[in-house]
This record gives structure tokens, sequence and C-alpha cells, in this order.
């Protein structure tokens, strides 16, 4: 894998056959069923372009305008709290351009909420049962949720509206991604499957099922890697690492205890496990390496890197802050979060807490 993911951020064509060693065990390259099907030829050369397009970009590009400081980041307070859910576990994703926030409650609502007029915009009801992830598209006026219902459905942020149910899976699905080509959803779920689906049509276009996950509920959590190859999924004390193209399971990182959370960081170089016994963990993926591992003390519902990649937030007992040159303790704040999401260039930084309130922080 450590080759896989330093040739794909090169930009190159992927080769399922080499493997790296480290602290990472190999997935053995199986593929996780006959009847997962295989994506289509144009759907494969559309996550290619994609690919090469985005990591050509990453290597030179520089931190967006007006880039919080290390210093700013670390000086953040509390600037609005507002009761948008009732009480239970509440996610939360940030635009990553425009003053935008969505949550997704235990209430099945999902919200959007403008950070510039410190206000919430809609309480749109659709789900039957606690919502477990909402992201913003980046580009386009949509959210995409995933509910404890089975289904996945996605929003229009504009009319403020359901547009699409998917019936993706036979049980909870516990995350989703959109992915880089912004044509796709990437869903995981207590079923034990990962799924792509077509945000315009609907249709699942490929769908992967791990037999192995199920004696361990399934997956708890998912993330697309930033150059939309790679798939990191968390099932019990492991996170598994798939290629999507050729539905195999590559590697898997032992994380100790059930992996409640993960997420790439943009530059695809590394990977944080938070871990229902409160360890916070970071593998290079390059060489399949836990680097740093930070007790936080309480089980980690969350983790997130800002768009620069330079900070890590992290929700658990307490909200908490870390730069991601020596993974310091950059600040933390004492409000619980369930999901935390850094907005347009880590300006601010949006916590959604199990009372139901979402928490902004950032420069007074």
């Amino acid at each position: 894998l450590g080759r896989i993911c330093e040739h794909r951020l090169e930009g190159g064509e992927d080769d399922v056959g080499r493997r790296g060693g480290g602290e990472a065990a190999a997935g053995g390259g199986a593929v996780a069923g006959a009847a997962a099907g295989e994506l289509s030829a144009a759907v494969v050369a559309k996550f290619d372009a994609t690919n090469k397009e985005l990591s050509k970009g990453r290597k030179k590009r520089p931190p967006p305008p007006g880039q919080a400081s290390a210093e700013q980041v670390a000086a953040y307070s509390k600037l609005a709290s507002s009761a948008l859910h009732g009480k239970g576990s509440v996610c939360v994703d940030s635009h990553r351009s425009e003053p935008l926030v969505a949550t997704g409650g235990a209430d099945g609502v999902v919200c959007l909420y403008d950070t510039a007029q410190r206000k919430a915009l809609s309480k749109m009801k659709g789900h039957d049962g606690a919502v477990h992830r909402v992201r913003l598209h980046p580009r386009a006026a949509v959210a995409v949720s995933a509910g404890a219902d089975a289904s996945v459905r996605v929003w229009s942020t504009e009319e403020r509206t359901e547009t699409a149910k998917m019936a993706l899976h036979a049980a909870a699905v516990t995350d989703v991604s959109i992915h880089p080509t912004g044509d796709y959803a990437v869903s995981a779920s207590a079923d034990g499957s990962w799924k792509v689906a077509d945000l315009s049509s609907g249709g699942c276009v490929l769908s992967v099922e791990d037999a192995a996950s199920l004696g361990s509920g399934g997956f708890s959590c998912s993330e697309i890697h930033p150059d939309g190859l790679i798939l990191g999924t968390g099932t019990g004390t492991s996170a598994k690492v798939w290629d999507i193209k050729s539905r195999a399971n590559v590697a898997s990182f032992d994380v100790e205890q059930p992996v409640s959370c993960l997420s790439f960081s943009e530059n695809g170089f590394y990977l944080a496990t938070g871990g229902a016994e409160g360890a916070l963990k970071l593998w290079d993926l390059r060489k399949l390496k836990n680097i740093h591992t930070i007790d936080v003390g309480a089980p980690v519902r969350s983790a997130a890197f800002d768009f620069s990649g330079q900070f890590l937030a992290a929700a658990a007992g307490t909200t908490s802050l870390y730069e991601t040159k020596s993974w310091a303790s950059l600040a933390q704040h004492k409000a619980a979060a369930s999901g935390v999401s850094f907005g347009a260039a880590a300006s601010l930084l949006a916590a959604a807490g199990p009372d139901g309130k979402l928490t902004l922080y950032g420069s007074a």
C-alpha cells in the first residue's frame, strides 16, 4: 500500500500487486465477493482523470488565501453556540469555501447553518432515525447524509429540500463521503458493505461486501482518500484500506481498540484514526506505520484535518486542536463534541455536541 499511495500521489496508475511492509497487515488483495461487480470503463476513466489532475495540483498548491496560522488557531475563542437538534450525537461538515455548515442529529434532522450570519437556514427532516454523517458538496449546492434508516439522502442546499433517497444498504449507513469527481457518493454500512452510487441517478455503480467485518458489526466509519482511488473503513479494531477500482483490501491497521472515526489528510500522506477508548492515532500511508498516538482521555467521536493539512481537530471529552508538524497540542475547548470540521482556510472550527448544539470557534 505504501507504494500504491506514493505512486498515486505522484499521479501514476495503480498496481495493487505492490504491497508495503511496516506496521500494517497486508490485506492480501482479496476481492470481497464475486457478486461485487466492477466499475464501468467510463467511471474508471473519470476516477483516473480526477486523480491525475488532483495529484498534479496538490504538489505545488499553496495554502488557501487567508489561511489561519498556528498562533491564530491556538487562540481560537468561542464565537457562537446554537441549539439545532435534540439531545444525542450530532455530526457536522463545513463548506470548503462558503460560510455554510451542515449538521445531522439523532433527531433525524439535517440542518443548514450560515456561519457569517450565525443563524440556522433550514431544518430538513427525511431520515427515520439518527443521521450518522452529513457532507457538503464542495462545488455544487448539494448535501449528502447517511442514516440509521439504511438510507443515503441527497439534499439541495439552495431549495433546502430532499432531492433523492438511495436505499443502498440493508442496515444503518454509518458514513458517507462525496467522491473527488463530485459525481458519486461512497457509503459504508453496518451490513458489512461499502458502495459507490451516482449522485445524479441514484444508481449503485459498485457494491463491495466484506463478510469478515460482520463479526464486528460491519463498518463503523469510512472516508474517501483525497485522490479518489482509495477508501478507508473502520471495522472492529481495524482500519482497512481498499483499492476502489480492484475492490481489494490492500492493508489493515491494527488500532487496538474499536475504531470510531477516521480521516485522511488532504495531501494524502496521513490517516488519523479515533478509538473508542481514547486513542487518536496517526498513520503514515507511505511507510504503513503508526507515527504518533495521542491519548485524549475519552472516546474519540470525530477527527478532521483542515484543507491545508496543517491542523487536526478531534471531538472527545473536549474539543482538541493539534498542529501536524509535531502533532503538538494547540488548544483544548471544554465543551464535549461528537463532530468537528474546519471552515475555509481554517478560519473557523465548527463543533457539534451531544447536547444538540453547534458551537463555532475562531478569532474574535
